[in-house]
């Protein structure tokens, strides 16, 4: 316990001196929600329509779970895979592997510190949302948490998929960000989930990011989730963890 509290000390502050990951974490997610929100017309303004959930509410309200799904993404596909695929091109894991502290704690180490990044993206973006445009607070704050759980799961194993198979630091990123640009559009950046097209919703809803988005939104504002986006999250956790492990390599 002592190495794995040294090497997250370490991690964070590395974590903390890199400024491309504090933005794509803690910044991108807020600056998307406050532009939406200020400069794109009418986000302001209830959506109306039949169905008694959205109706009321407005675009920029469902950018709040989007806003995680962003934060998420940014820790779990771009910031974590680059970090450990650097430490394998460096010969870190390698040298770690030989020594009693083990190259496998600098991966918790790493989950440790990216999963301390996305509560206080998650946090800073709920206060900044609630600030700014007065956005409703979830309607089942248990079921938002386990929804997020599920998704943290999917989306790191996702991540761990994409370290496992880069060989260097700038492979991992350059897959990432393009990883991190799909998962986007099936989040709905562009196009949130329930005003997406019926065909391209559905579609979404089968990949990691998309269905925990939808089901994100469903149980921040209308308090219920079917298990269909639970179990496409943990599909994927499952597939991508058991690939994983089987081509991950230390050096």
């Amino acid at each position: 316990m002592r190495a794995l509290g040294a090497l997250t000390r370490t991690e964070a502050t590395l974590y903390l001196r890199n400024p491309v990951s504090i933005f794509m974490a803690l910044v991108l997610p807020s600056a998307i929600l406050l532009l939406q929100g200020f400069v794109i017309p009418n986000t302001r303004v209830p959506m109306g329509g039949t169905d008694p959930v959205y109706a009321a509410l407005r675009p920029i309200d469902l950018l709040v779970p989007l806003s995680i799904a962003v934060a998420l993404a940014s820790v779990a596909v771009t910031n974590y895979p680059s970090a450990i695929s650097g430490y394998r091109e460096t010969g870190v894991l390698r040298r770690l592997g030989v020594t009693p502290v083990g190259a496998h704690r600098i991966l918790f180490a790493q989950w440790i510190v990216s999963g301390v990044a996305l509560a206080v993206a998650v946090s800073v973006t709920v206060l900044l949302a609630r600030i700014a445009f007065d956005s409703r607070m979830p309607g089942s704050p248990g079921l938002v948490v386990l929804v997020v759980v599920f998704g943290v799961a999917a989306m790191m194993a996702v991540g761990s998929l994409i370290a496992a198979l880069a060989g260097t630091a700038q492979n991992a990123y350059g897959i990432g960000f393009l990883v991190f640009m799909g998962c986007m559009f099936t989040a709905g950046l562009w196009t949130p989930g329930p005003l997406m097209p019926e065909g391209v919703r559905q579609v979404a809803s089968f990949t990691p990011l998309g269905a925990m988005t939808q089901a994100l939104t469903a149980a921040w504002y209308g308090g219920t989730v079917t298990a269909a986006p639970f179990l496409v999250m943990l599909f994927w956790t499952a597939s991508c963890t058991v690939v994983a492990a089987k081509v991950f390599r230390w050096k």
